[in-house]
C-alpha cells in the first residue's frame, strides 16, 4: 500500500449524511466547528492508504472512506489511530511535521 498526495478532481467531498454533530443518543460523525480547511480540501490534499484517506488539520487527524462511486465522506479519527504509512507520508508532504505528531500523542487529541 503506497501512500497517494496527488490531488484528483474526481474526489467529491459528500456532506449529506455525514457531516453531522453526535449526540448521546444520536448516529453521525462528530464534526469539529473549528475547523481550518475546507473538507473537501482536506480530502484531496490527504493521502491514499489502503481504501482510506487520511489528513490532518490543527489538533484533528480525520480518515474519509469512498462510497457512491467517486463521493467520499470523513470523520475525526484519534491521532494514536493514524496509520503509520499515512503519518510519514503527511510528513513528507508537508502536511504534519513531527513536533505537532508527538505533541497530538503526548496530549491525547481526538481520544
Amino acid at each position: 500500500m503506497s501512500g497517494d498526495t496527488s490531488i484528483d478532481d474526481e474526489l467529491t467531498y459528500d456532506s449529506s449524511g455525514y457531516r453531522k454533530h453526535k449526540r448521546p443518543e444520536g448516529w453521525g460523525s462528530l464534526c469539529p466547528e473549528d475547523l481550518d480547511e475546507d473538507p473537501e480540501v482536506l480530502l484531496n490534499s490527504g493521502v491514499l492508504v489502503g481504501k482510506q484517506r487520511y489528513n490532518v488539520s490543527g489538533k484533528y487527524a480525520f480518515a474519509a472512506q469512498n462510497h457512491h462511486g467517486s463521493n467520499w465522506h470523513g470523520y475525526p479519527i484519534a491521532w494514536k489511530n493514524l496509520p503509520t504509512e499515512a503519518k510519514n507520508e503527511l510528513i513528507s508532504s508537508g502536511r504534519l511535521d513531527r513536533k505537532t505528531y508527538d505533541k497530538a500523542l503526548r496530549k491525547n487529541w481526538g481520544s
